[in-house]
C-alpha cells in the first residue's frame, strides 16, 4: 500500500502544549531512535500515522534526510515551497504558520533564499518577541527584591548580562571549561552519528585534547592559594591550540565548531563579544541562584515565571530569532524535527518500561520530547484531547493491520490489542480511556 494522503480537514486542532526541544546540528543527522527491536514498527512511518498525542502526521524520518542529503533548503523559496508543501499537516502550529510566511514570501520573491528571508524579518520579530519577554523580566526584577542580598547580587548581574544580550551589545562572560566540553559532547554526539570516519577522528582528538584542563569548582578558584593566572592561561592555550587544529582539520568548515571556537577564544581574551539571548540558558542560570534559595516558596514562583518565557514551539517570534544565525539546512530542520515519527515507551524506562513492543508507540519527537518521564495518565487529564488523537491513531493502525501493510512490514495484528490495553491500564484509573478496535478484521 502506499502512502495515504491526508486532508486538511481530516484532524481537529491541535491545542499547543509548552515544548521543550533541544537543537540539533544537521550537517550530518541519525534518526535510529532508542527503542531497539521496533523496527517493523518504524516501518509504518512511511503510511501516514497521526501522531498518538496530537492532530499531526507523523513525517517518516527517511524522507526529511534525504532532503537533507540534497540539501533542500539551501535553494530558493520556491524550490523549497514546492518539495515541502506535502508535509504541511505534519507540521505543529507554530512550524506550520512559519510555512505559511515563506509561501506568500515564495509568490513574492521566489529566488529568495530561506537564511536571506530570516534575516528580514529578524528586525520586526525581535521588538515583537522583546515586548513579550519585558513584563515578564520585570515580574522576576519585582520578586527578586525579597531575595537574600548575596543571592540578588548574583541575579542582578544574571539580569545586566541578560540585558547587554537583549540589546545585542557586546558582553564578557567568564570561560567554563564546564560548559565548553558539555558542548563539544554536544557536537561529538552529532559527528557519531555521521559515516565519516576522518570526522569522527578529529573530533575525538579535539575532545582529548580539551581533557588537558580539568573542571574546577568555583569555590577551590577563589580560594587565595589557588593559582588562578595559570589555570587561565592553561584555559587559553587549550583553547587555540584547539582552534589551531580545527583550521587543518575536516572539520574546519563546521559551523558549530567554529561558533564555539569564537565566543570560546573571546572568554579566554576576556574580550566583550556579542552574545545571543538563549532561553535555556536564561532558566538554567537562574535556577543555579534559585537553589540557594531559602525561601523555596518564592524561588519556586521565580522560576514559573520564568519559564513562562516564550519558546520557538508556542511563539512565532521566537521561532525566527531562534533561526536568526542559522543555516538555512539548520532552518530546514527546525522546520520539521518535531513532527519526525520517533517510538516512545508508553511507561519510562525508570518507572520499569521495557524496551519490547508491548510498551512502544509512534508519536512524533516533539510530543515524546515533550511527554519525556511525565505519566500517561497525567498527560490525558491535562490535555483531554489526546483521548481523540489516541483513537485517531489506533483507527489508523486498524486501516493498515485490514489491509494487509502489518503483514508487509512484519507486524502481528495483536499489536494493536496490546497497544489498546497498554494505554487503558495507564490512563486515569478514575476515568480509564476505553478505544473502540471493533473494526479489527482477524
Amino acid at each position: 500500500m502506499q502512502p495515504r494522503v491526508q486532508g486538511v480537514n481530516s484532524c481537529p486542532q491541535a491545542t499547543p502544549i509548552s515544548p521543550k526541544l533541544k537543537p540539533l546540528a544537521v550537517d550530518t543527522v541519525s534518526f535510529t531512535g532508542s527503542a531497539p527491536n521496533a523496527e517493523a514498527l518504524r516501518a509504518l512511518l512511511a503510511y501516514d500515522i497521526p501522531d498518538l498525542y496530537s492532530n499531526i502526521i507523523l513525517m517518516d524520518p527517511n524522507e526529511l534526510q534525504i532532503m537533507l542529503d540534497k540539501r533542500l533548503f539551501s535553494n530558493n523559496l520556491r524550490t523549497i515551497v514546492k518539495n515541502t508543501k506535502k508535509y504541511k499537516h505534519s507540521l505543529f502550529p507554530v512550524e506550520r504558520q512559519f510555512f505559511n510566511m515563506i509561501k506568500s514570501e515564495a509568490k513574492r520573491n521566489p529566488k529568495m533564499r530561506l537564511d536571506e528571508y530570516i534575516q528580514r524579518l529578524v528586525p520586526h520579530h525581535s521588538q515583537k518577541l522583546l515586548a513579550i519577554q519585558q513584563p515578564i523580566f520585570n515580574e522576576l526584577r519585582r520578586l527578586s527584591t525579597y531575595m537574600p542580598s548575596d543571592l540578588l547580587e548574583e541575579f542582578n548581574y544574571l539580569m545586566y548580562v541578560t540585558d547587554k544580550k537583549l540589546s545585542n551589545e557586546p558582553v564578557y562572560v567568564p570561560f567554563s571549561v564546564k560548559e565548553f566540553k558539555y558542548k563539544l559532547g554536544r557536537i561529538k554526539e552529532r559527528i557519531d552519528k555521521s559515516k565519516n570516519n576522518d570526522h569522527k577522528y578529529a573530533m575525538q582528538k579535539i575532545v582529548k585534547m580539551a581533557s588537558s584542563v580539568p573542571e574546577i569548582s568555583k569555590e577551590k578558584r577563589l580560594s587565595s592559594k589557588f593559582p588562578i593566572k595559570k589555570y587561565e592561561r592553561n584555559q587559553m592555550m587549550m583553547v587555540l591550540e584547539i582552534s589551531d587544529y580545527i583550521e587543518r582539520s575536516p572539520l574546519r568548515n563546521d559551523k558549530d565548531l567554529q561558533s564555539l571556537i569564537a565566543i570560546s577564544r573571546a572568554q579566554v581574551f576576556k574580550t566583550p563579544t556579542n552574545i545571543k539571548f538563549n532561553r535555556k540558558s536564561f532558566i538554567h542560570d537562574l535556577e543555579k541562584i534559585l537553589d540557594k534559595m531559602p525561601d523555596k516558596k518564592l524561588a519556586r514562583r521565580m522560576n514559573k515565571v520564568a519559564v513562562s518565557l516564550p519558546t520557538s514551539k508556542d511563539n512565532i517570534s521566537a521561532f525566527v530569532m531562534k533561526s536568526a544565525d542559522r543555516s538555512a539546512q539548520q532552518i530546514g530542520y527546525d522546520m520539521f524535527q518535531g513532527s519526525l515519527g520517533s517510538v516512545d515507551h508508553l511507561l519510562a524506562s525508570h518507572k520499569g518500561g521495557k524496551n519490547n513492543i508491548e510498551n512502544y508507540a509512534l508519536c512524533s519527537s516533539f510530543m515524546n520530547s515533550k511527554k519525556a518521564h511525565q505519566r500517561l495518565a497525567v498527560m490525558l487529564r491535562n490535555n483531554p484531547e489526546v483521548r481523540v488523537y489516541c483513537q485517531q491513531h489506533i483507527d489508523r493502525l486498524i486501516e493498515l493491520a485490514n489491509d494487509g501493510t502489518f503483514d508487509k512490514v512484519g507486524l502481528s495484528k495483536g499489536y494493536i490489542l496490546s497497544l489498546v490495553n497498554r494505554i487503558e491500564k495507564l490512563s486515569p484509573k478514575e476515568d480509564p480511556l476505553i478505544l473502540d478496535v471493533s473494526a479489527l478484521k482477524y
